[in-house]
């Protein structure tokens, strides 16, 4: 009995980890809900708090004396998969994601310098499809995460204009669960279980995989003020690299319930349970689906922010910026297998591109010291035609915002808004692709669609 394509799929699992780390829908702009309500338009012109620690680390000498900003996002992202063949709906089941960000600043009575520390979340996906979903044999459930801890330091070398930055530590944590299909394992040669009658989509085992890494990075920001009126702004976080050398991978056998006919090839008795088959062989001590130890290493791409803003209107700021990630270095993905897999160790192929995105947002000033905020970002996605699938139906975006900053007393303040994610849909599949022969015709399957609702909440204090 030859059971290789059963760690095969293993492959698949890990593949995981990249796909949803890299998408620009799951680049996780959600910090700081002052931010959050302008579009992200920030880094030319900052808000008035220490989230400009991420946003653009040279502004921070804007700021004056103490000042600490905390908060979070909570993420609801809904979608569905529609079927070619049988029009079959399945809707997701991603659960709610908290975001949360600490930003603390100190600026000098001068102006002239600034420190501080940000400690926040740039990158991160969750999701994940009901326990009957057609695809959950590619991926069934992902969760990632990657927290970024920034020391800054901000230095004003002439009037109006200011750098800083600082080096950014990043752990990263990630959790994956893949259903395995019998009908497409080998069964004795080149004779597979659906090739015996087994049907497509008979799970008989899940795949569960956890595992951490650590980087360092550098995250450098430069602000000006070119008229009274014009600001201007850029700023750079470099690409973290996390090698997750350790991650483990644990496999849990599911009854099928099955039993072989007369004259198998596999030589043994008719009414032998397959299940009793698999326990020998592929969950035996040595066998294929043990416990074992996977690596791999994830680039978090490099992003680069460059914007403009005015603020001669009475009251009010308007800003635009444009955002630039580096997606294409995830071409393809090296699977190291340190166990019973050793020999099945291979590359994936992902051809990612370059993503960027438009971002434009507005601040008005009202009476008592309330702000009304508002703003709109596109997002061109990074993920080919061929690269659409259950763990990550990635797509271009527009997002829609709005807030209210509103002081509670002289030294706090409360942000709140809420983002809306839009979408077209796209077609996409459900399956593996094995070789850059394959095209986005021969795989897709169906039509995804993808939408989300972002509610902010940030506290602000100045001292």
């Amino acid at each position: 009995m030859r059971l290789d394509r059963l760690v095969g799929s293993l492959t698949f699992l890990l593949c995981a980890v990249s796909l949803g780390l890299r998408a620009q829908g799951f680049q996780l702009n959600e910090l700081g809900t002052c931010a959050v309500t302008r579009g992200q338009a920030v880094t030319s012109a900052p808000c008035a708090d220490p989230s400009l620690i991420y946003w653009n680390p040279g502004a921070a000498t804007m700021l004056s004396g103490w000042s600490a900003y905390l908060g979070a996002a909570v993420i609801d992202v809904g979608g569905n998969f529609t079927a070619d063949t049988t029009g079959r709906v399945d809707d997701g089941d991603v659960p709610l994601s908290f975001i949360p960000h600490l930003f603390v600043n100190y600026t000098a009575k001068d102006s002239r310098w600034a420190v501080g520390l940000g400690v926040y979340v740039p990158y991160g996906l969750t999701s994940q499809w009901k326990g009957d979903f057609p695809g959950r044999f590619s991926a069934q459930k992902a969760s990632l995460a990657t927290v970024y801890v920034q020391p800054n330091f901000a230095y004003q070398f002439a009037k109006g204009w200011s750098i800083g930055g600082g080096p950014v530590f990043g752990y990263s944590q990630v959790q994956l669960r893949q259903s395995l299909d019998l009908a497409q394992q080998a069964a004795s040669g080149p004779i597979t279980f659906g090739q015996l009658g087994v049907p497509a989509g008979t799970e008989f085992a899940r795949a569960r995989l956890e595992g951490s890494a650590t980087a360092w990075g550098v995250n450098i920001g430069l602000h000006g003020q070119i008229t009274q009126d014009w600001q201007v702004g850029a700023r750079y976080l470099s690409q973290l690299t996390f090698d997750y050398d350790d991650a483990d991978a644990t496999f849990a056998q599911v009854l099928t319930g099955l039993t072989l006919a007369a004259g198998n090839p596999l030589g043994l008795p008719a009414g032998t349970p397959v299940d009793a088959v698999l326990a020998g062989v592929a969950f035996a001590p040595g066998g294929p689906l043990n416990d074992q130890k996977v690596s791999t290493r994830i680039k978090h791409p490099a992003q680069l922010q460059v914007g403009v803003g005015y603020s001669g209107l009475l009251n009010t700021m308007i800003s635009a910026d444009f955002e630039w990630t580096q997606f294409s270095t995830f071409d393809e993905l090296p699977v190291d297998f340190k166990g019973t897999a050793a020999q099945l160790s291979r590359t994936l192929i992902e051809d990612y591109r370059n993503s960027w995105s438009i971002r434009a947002g507005v601040e008005r000033a009202f009476a008592i010291g309330i702000k009304g905020r508002a703003g709109f970002t596109y997002v061109r996605t990074p993920a080919p035609d061929v690269t659409v699938t259950p763990l990550l139906p990635d797509m271009d975006r527009r997002n829609y915002t709005v807030g209210l900053g509103v002081p509670l007393t002289p030294h706090y303040t409360l942000d709140a808004g809420y983002l809306h994610v839009d979408t077209s849909g796209r077609r996409g599949r459900l399956v593996e692709r094995v070789s850059r022969a394959q095209t986005a015709a021969m795989l897709n399957s169906g039509f995804y669609e993808l939408n989300a609702n972002v509610f902010s909440l940030s506290v602000r204090a100045n001292f």
